[in-house]
């Protein structure tokens, strides 16, 4: 890695929210890294994406049902699956209620969404780039034999998780289990996404560290007793009764390179 893409602009940051300062090891014992993807592990051009994503969706099931009308009850959709309180995975209720509001049949329906992560989000490469201090961090720990799990919101297929990783430059393999739409039936920022990914990974909460760059997604998981590191993300913006479990360290990459016990070259 060049010195130029190790530059940092948070260097000097990398305090507990809360005022305590992070350590060397700031997360002794872990076992398994949990990591947010979109931001952390790739970069994300977000205002870019949001307007993107909706109108590649539209364009899939444009023979279907008109533009405006789709994006007009997608939006609602997509708030009602964050929401998600049944038995039924983020995909089974994305289309249970595409179909009933659109009036189409819930084959259709699941036929075009594999189609727009097989083909529209593809498309969307222009909105991740790289992030060249995470591929390393993932490398030192995958050497390290640490599990890793990729732990995005999960309202889209799997096949967009794998092609995100892609354009990361990861190998899928090096991730034991990836949140899905498919396999998670909560959503971030509710705590009980981190229950139920914990469940699925049969690990109990001090035994993992949850790595992300959204304070008000990621930071959640301390709410259940999993420490956290917010990359690039300053200590004001951590919510207070995530802050005041003591378990939410902020910092730039050297800083959560320090917290997991990786050196520096």
């Amino acid at each position: 890695m060049s010195t130029a893409s190790r530059s940092d602009p948070m260097r000097g940051g990398g305090r507990v929210a809360g005022g305590r300062a992070a350590s060397r090891r700031g997360a002794p014992g872990y076992r398994t890294v949990l990591w947010d993807l979109d931001g952390t592990l790739v970069r994300l051009h977000r205002r870019r994406f949001k307007t993107l994503m909706p109108l590649a969706a539209a364009q899939v099931f444009r023979e279907l049902t008109p533009r405006h009308r789709f994006l007009r009850v997608l939006y609602g959709v997509l708030k009602q699956v964050r929401a998600n309180d049944t038995e039924h995975t983020n995909t089974e209720l994305m289309v249970r209620l595409l179909a009933d509001r659109l009036g189409i049949a819930p084959d259709a329906v699941a036929t075009q969404l594999k189609i727009l992560a097989e083909t529209g989000f593809p498309r969307l490469r222009q909105c991740f780039p790289p992030e060249p201090w995470a591929l390393d961090t993932v490398t030192r720990l995958q050497e390290a034999g640490i599990m890793q799990v990729i732990a995005t919101n999960p309202l889209w297929p799997d096949s967009t998780v794998v092609t995100r990783l892609g354009w990361g430059g990861y190998d899928p393999s090096a991730f034991t289990f990836r949140t899905s739409g498919e396999n998670m039936r909560r959503s971030k920022p509710r705590i009980e996404f981190y229950r139920e990914l914990l469940d699925r990974l049969g690990a109990e909460p001090g035994e993992c560290v949850m790595i992300g760059n959204d304070a008000a997604n990621d930071a959640q998981a301390a709410r259940i007793g999993i420490p956290v590191f917010l990359v690039n993300v300053p200590e004001s913006a951590v919510p207070q009764e995530c802050s005041s479990t003591g378990l939410v360290s902020t910092g730039g990459w050297p800083r959560l390179r320090e917290w997991l016990g990786i050196e520096e070259d």
